[in-house]
């Protein structure tokens, strides 16, 4: 018997397979999801094509550069080097999409068959003769997302990434005079704060914590264009122009250790916001206001309005003082300033809804501590 590759009894029936690039196509458009096992194989394996390649080009790129003032002969089979690279990156690709893509939805088939198998129509659950599953039913397959194989997998990784990176920044740091240490520190301090998005949720809003709750894939795919330019920045500049000062007036020692105190602040402040919400606390804006759901006024909301986002803003500014980075930082600042503004003020209409004249008064007493966001 063939095996469908569908895994969702609740597809629609009118759904078709969207194009590719999938999810959010066009732009701005609602969020579609993919039913199908193949599909989602494709979409990932793809994308990690593209991603991948996308590293490597810019490692051509850098090995390019590093041919300048050289004799012309040196060039005449620089043309295998970007072909090496793109063989390289679609056979990794390929490898890693096809894992990825493949293993992951099957553990989503089998957790969606578990959950679902004791739901059928016309189950006890369901109601003789009902051709569709109880309220029971239908919430027990909507925990799907806490796939306990996508969550120990995207913990294990995180764990790799920060040892890792955490080795060759002290590595770095402590044995060469190189300035890439910070390279790494980037990639340390994103497996943090991925990390721990994660566990405050899971600790102190457990019915919430699912694999979306890492925001791995938060804002895709802009997140991981801004932070890999970042990380590109970083590299062009230290490798080509590794004395060039990126502060004036030799201040570049002390906006970096400025840079690495807001780093500290923002998670914390960001980590300590959600403990303190504990169950009010959510990754989205909320449109209802759900049983449970107070007004958290105490702690550290007493200090700073959206706590969680002054933590997110400064942490992401410091990341890039660090860094080194200048066309980064202000770009960092410009974007997070948009984004930020333009959402609390779409979610603190419901608030204001929710709440009512509780909250227009806690407004006016707390500031966000956000630049130009009152």
């Amino acid at each position: 018997m063939e095996t469908p590759s569908r895994i969702r009894r609740d597809t629609p029936a009118e759904y078709t397979v969207p194009p590719f690039p999938s999810l959010f196509w066009p732009p701005q458009a609602s969020k579609v999801i993919l039913y199908e096992l193949d599909e989602m194989w494709k979409f990932t394996l793809f994308w990690t094509i593209i991603l991948y390649g996308l590293f490597h080009l810019g490692a051509v790129g850098v090995a390019v550069l590093m041919q300048g003032g050289r004799r012309m002969s040196s060039w005449k089979n620089l043309w295998l080097v970007p072909l090496t690279y793109a063989l390289i990156a679609g056979f990794e690709g390929l490898l890693a999409g096809t894992l990825v893509g493949l293993i992951q939805p099957a553990a989503s088939a089998r957790a969606i068959s578990s959950a679902t198998s004791t739901c059928r129509p016309g189950s006890p659950l369901s109601g003789a003769g009902s051709t569709s599953w109880s309220w029971s039913c239908r919430r027990s397959a909507s925990r799907v997302p806490k796939s306990l194989a996508g969550i120990a997998t995207r913990a294990f990784c995180l764990g790799i990434t920060l040892a890792a990176s955490t080795t060759a920044a002290l590595t770095i740091l402590l044995f060469t005079t190189s300035p890439l240490w910070r390279l790494p520190f980037f990639a340390a301090t994103l497996s943090l704060f991925h990390f721990f998005e994660f566990w405050t949720t899971a600790a102190y809003n457990t019915r919430a914590a699912e694999v979306s709750s890492f925001l791995l894939t938060a804002n895709w795919p802009s997140y991981v264009i801004a932070h890999t330019f970042a990380s590109l920045e970083c590299l062009v500049t230290h490798v080509f122009w590794p004395s060039a000062r990126w502060a004036p007036a030799g201040l570049g020692p002390a906006l970096t250790l400025a840079g690495f105190a807001l780093v500290v602040l923002g998670q914390t402040v960001r980590s300590v916001a959600m403990i303190h919400a504990g169950r009010s606390f959510n990754h989205l804006v909320q449109y209802r206001r759900k049983k449970g759901h107070v007004l958290v006024t105490s702690g550290v909301y007493s200090v700073l309005r959206h706590p969680s986002y002054f933590g997110f803003f400064w942490w992401a500014l410091g990341s890039q003082m660090v860094m080194g980075n200048v066309v980064s930082f202000v770009g960092y600042a410009a974007v997070l300033w948009k984004f930020f503004s333009s959402r609390i003020g779409t979610e603190e209409e419901y608030l204001v809804a929710f709440f009512g004249e509780e909250y227009v008064l806690y407004r006016k007493r707390v500031r966000t501590m956000i630049p130009f966001v009152r």
